[in-house]
């Protein structure tokens, strides 16, 4: 393969649990707008007396960080493709189970001559990359008013090699074989699930009828399912009570190497829990931000759990038209709320609402077959279906059932 240079064309991601050694198409990613490799190669110096000059230039174990960027299209996500060997819907498939999983990560590099890689002869990807042994790092998401849904995540992990088709000049071969790209023909597009559409997310696929705010933002009204609407329909085509400009939630999994005698590489890399997990929300306001801070706490809480104090629990569960839902628990509190814009220019005034709790993230689709607030701590409390804590059932008619295929 002679290119002269690399676009987004003429490459593409599979991610496969730790140790699969083989891809299938179900393993390609796609909606991938971006992918970036990260190689650091860790050096430690020794110097003695008597000399200036270097004594040992000690190399550590090389750290391999890989970041991608998708559209929420339908299809599944990074996130849970990185960590598919969790127990998916039952209590072992949170934060902790899947923050344990490991992957293998492989970027296929193709010819630039052809419109789409299924087009391309070789048996099997001519260049790939393959970075096995890989940890999730962190993971965000980013729901705007203006723009696409997206998805960002982080893998970091020690291993990380250049394999080519012919596994020439000492490279080993690449596994992305042909059949493995046939979707990428030119004729792939986002997917759909029975009763869960919309194509690429955008700010109308929000389904608000579905989503839980905190009681906290100016408008809101109690803390169930559609409590920033009125007129809750079954489609979810209800009027907003207020006016959302972008939604972002995103954790860090704050990994520390655990070393060992006997060994180079590090022989696990554990989340460093708790860990944060934030959600900001911003919106327009159309009479001030409403949040209170007193001396000696908010009056409104008196003879409550809260008495005493400025804020208090709050529920956060969002949903979209394609089946996607982030489901951050109960005990959310405001980190910090601004106020600002309105200036002479003619700008609205908007308020951003800065929100985290810890160790509670449920990132859901409605392909692994369920959707609803809470619905993990139910499992684990024996329960089945949309129990959802006295929040009540998820609003009928909003996302269908779920799809055949495997689940992540």
């Amino acid at each position: 393969m002679a290119n002269n240079r690399i676009f987004y064309a003429c490459q593409n991601l599979a991610i496969t649990p730790e140790g699969k050694g083989s891809v299938d198409p179900g393993d390609m990613t796609h909606g991938v707008q971006s992918v970036g490799i990260t190689t650091n190669f860790n050096l430690e110096q020794a110097f003695e007396l008597g000399q200036i000059e270097i004594y040992e230039n000690i190399e550590g174990t090389p750290d391999v960080e890989l970041t991608m960027e998708k559209l929420l299209d339908g299809y599944p996500l990074l996130y849970h493709m990185a960590s598919s060997g969790a127990v998916v819907g039952t209590a072992a498939s949170g934060l902790a189970a899947r923050g344990n999983a490991k992957c293998d990560v492989r970027l296929g590099i193709y010819n630039e001559v052809y419109n789409n890689i299924a087009s391309d002869p070789s048996a099997t990807s001519p260049v790939e990359v393959y970075m096995s042994g890989m940890f999730i790092s962190n993971i965000s998401y980013t729901i705007p008013a203006e723009g696409s849904m997206t998805e960002s995540i982080t893998l970091v992990g020690n291993n990380k090699q250049w394999l080519t088709a012919g596994a020439v000049n000492g490279y080993g071969a690449s596994t992305i074989a042909a059949g493995d790209v046939n979707d990428f023909d030119g004729f792939d597009e986002p997917a759909a699930i029975a009763g869960a559409s919309g194509g690429i997310q955008r700010r109308e696929d929000v389904l608000l009828s579905g989503c839980i705010l905190p009681r906290s933002i100016d408008g809101v009204v109690g803390s169930g399912y559609a409590n920033a609407v009125s007129g809750v329909t079954a489609l979810g085509t209800a009027t907003p009570l207020i006016h959302i400009q972008n939604v972002s939630i995103s954790t860090d999994f704050s990994r520390e190497d655990v070393l060992e005698l006997g060994r180079k590489s590090p022989y696990y890399r554990p989340a460093g829990f708790p860990i944060e997990v934030t959600c900001e929300i911003e919106a327009i306001t159309i009479s001030g931000d409403f949040v209170g801070a007193y001396e000696f706490g908010d009056p409104t809480f008196d003879a409550t759990d809260d008495s005493g104090n400025n804020l208090r629990n709050e529920n956060i569960f969002i949903l979209t038209r394609a089946g996607y839902a982030w489901d951050l628990g109960s005990k959310n509190k405001i980190s910090s709320v601004s106020y600002g814009g309105g200036d002479a220019g003619g700008g609205n005034v908007s308020v951003t609402y800065s929100y985290s709790n810890f160790n509670d993230l449920d990132v859901q689709h409605r392909k692994n077959g369920y959707v609803g607030f809470g619905w993990l701590k139910n499992v684990a409390a024996g329960n089945a279906g949309d129990l959802d804590f006295g929040q009540g059932s998820l609003p009928d008619g909003l996302i269908g059932g779920g799809q055949s295929g495997p689940s992540y």
